[in-house]
């Protein structure tokens, strides 16, 4: 897997079934400002702050129960400047030669290099668009008009390429994006709405029980009384 250290916009990691990192890349090792082998046998408990971890740790699990593959999950990594960077994150189980599970391999990749990539090529000015404007209303037929699609058949395409509804997608970069603000700012909940592109507070607060079953309030006052890790800049 040496191989793996050339391919610098690939971070590539590999987890036990206790959910310790036993390999990973030099790419993956320097998004997490590592290097060498100081990440071996630790987890994300040991380097990520615990608003982060959370989903780490709910993927993970389901990967290891043999529950799901995760396939192209938009993660959102915010910049010491304030700006957004947006990756997408694949993980799968990893077996022995009983067909038994004994780990989980992952691979994120930053979504602006991968426009070589066929399925992700098609879709790349309205992927960006969604990157730079989802604090604001952004329509499927807008998105569909900036790569010469009706709303019908871009709404296919977008399904079949990345996963989900072009909805579902904005929804899940928005949701990122309120969480980070909540655990990492001082900003008032209805500012965090406005910012990320919520009507409103009373909106933001529907979208986040549903999702992620508790009040944006509640989920600020978890994350900022235990903020755990080194508080470094990585994917959501």
């Amino acid at each position: 897997m040496d191989a793996l250290d050339g391919l610098e916009d690939v971070y590539f990691f590999v987890k036990d079934t206790s959910r310790r990192f036993v390999y990973y890349n030099r790419a993956f090792a320097g998004l997490l400002r590592r290097v060498g082998d100081e990440l071996l046998g630790m987890r994300d408990e040991d380097v990520s702050p615990e608003y982060l971890v959370e989903k780490y740790r709910a993927d993970d699990e389901a990967v290891l129960q043999g529950n799901a593959r995760l396939v192209n999950s938009v993660e959102l990594v915010s910049n010491a400047d304030g700006s957004y960077d947006w990756f997408t994150t694949s993980k799968v189980p990893v077996l022995d030669p009983g067909g038994h599970i004994v780990g989980v391999a992952g691979t994120t990749r930053n979504i602006s290099q991968r426009k070589d990539e066929n399925h992700f090529l098609a879709l790349a000015p309205a992927i960006e668009r969604i990157m730079k404007e989802f604090d604001r209303a952004i329509s499927v037929g807008e998105l569909a008009a900036s790569v010469s699609l009706s709303s019908s058949q871009f709404t296919r395409q977008f399904k079949k390429r990345v996963g989900t509804t072009p909805h579902s997608y904005i929804r899940q970069v928005r949701l990122n994006a309120a969480c980070d603000l909540l655990a990492t700012t001082e900003a008032s909940i209805s500012e965090v709405a406005i910012r990320t592109g919520y009507s409103d507070q009373s909106h933001l607060t529907h979208d986040f029980v549903a999702r992620k079953g508790i009040s944006p309030k509640k989920y600020r006052e978890k994350y900022r009384a235990h903020p755990n890790g080194n508080g470094l800049t990585v994917p959501i």
